[in-house]
């Protein structure tokens, strides 16, 4: 797990349509510095998620995360 406030962030969409986020090593990534909130959350994504962030296929392309097959 780890957090995130530089690179480049990476995604894998759900079924949901939804985007888990990872980091360049392909480990989830459970803080970002952004106030967006993760899908299912009312606290930022730069507070710790221990279970990690997912987000809206929106907010993700907010922050520029690079989608898996996109």
């Amino acid at each position: 797990m780890s957090g995130s406030n530089a690179g480049q962030l990476f995604g894998r969409m759900d079924r949901d349509g939804n985007v888990s986020i990872e980091d360049g090593n392909a480990e989830m990534v459970t803080s970002i510095d952004s106030d967006i909130c993760p899908v299912g959350s009312n606290r930022p994504a730069r507070e710790e998620h221990p279970d990690g962030i997912t987000l809206t296929r929106s907010d993700a392309a907010k922050l520029s995360v690079v989608i898996e097959g996109m």
